[in-house]
């Protein structure tokens, strides 16, 4: 039997953190992923193995290329700002859609979900990027509906990746200007139905970033697990 595919978060210490934006309660947030088990999805391309690389390793792959295999990940401890995280040992999963089954065995096992996609491709309408984001929430609620009357659903995170490609580049807007551009991104049809087929908002939460360097992947993920409180 293989290894389950999980990522199991361990808090090991925890501060009260402060940023220019936001104020954590971090005794919140440690109490909501103490013991979790993540789960990492999306199609090739998005930025799980990057994303992987940096909770396991503290690292930003310098170059990418696409996961035909599941591979493992060995973990390591790392310091994300004030918050101290154990990643156990994970796999990393392919992103084509023959790996529904794959996806399936991490997504029962998991109490947060995490589901990348390219929000550069969806900015520009890209039909081909659409329809795989639709065939993949469209496993992802298949799932939920089976999960419903066994145990409680794992919290949805809808992830949106390379914010750097998109135009404009979300990286580098005046701060003044994100948030209404987040904003619209949100508020694309397409991000709209994948939210309400993982559950609604009060389910599911709308990060969005980029993976271009590790001050950006670090921000990204910072701002993930900031919507843990607000979840909670």
């Amino acid at each position: 039997m293989p290894l389950p595919i999980i990522i199991a978060v361990v808090i090991v210490l925890a501060a009260t953190a402060a940023t220019a934006a936001i104020v954590l309660n971090w005794d919140k947030i440690v109490t909501q992923l103490k013991g979790k088990k993540i789960a990492i999805l999306g199609a090739r391309g998005v930025g799980k193995t990057t994303l992987i690389s940096f909770l396991t390793t503290g690292c930003v792959p310098e170059s990418s290329k696409q996961t035909i295999r599941s591979g493992n990940a060995k973990g390591r401890r790392f310091s994300l700002r004030e918050l101290d995280l154990k990643i156990k040992d994970t796999r990393d999963l392919p992103g084509g859609p023959d790996a529904y089954a794959e996806w399936k065995e991490l997504f029962d096992e998991a109490d947060l979900v995490f589901y990348l996609l390219r929000i550069d491709k969806l900015v520009e309408s890209d039909a081909e990027a659409e329809n795989r984001v639709r065939r993949d929430m469209k496993q992802i609620e298949s799932w939920l509906k089976e999960l419903k009357d066994q145990r409680p659903l794992p919290r949805l995170f809808i992830i949106g990746t390379h914010g750097d490609l998109a135009n404009p580049d979300l990286t580098t807007l005046p701060e003044n200007e994100q948030g209404n551009y987040q904003d619209r991104i949100r508020a694309l049809p397409i991000i709209q139905e994948c939210v309400q087929r993982a559950g609604g908002s009060h389910n599911t939460k709308v990060v969005l970033g980029s993976m271009k360097s590790k001050e950006e992947t670090e921000a990204l993920v910072f701002g993930i697990f900031s919507q843990v409180e607000s979840q909670s």
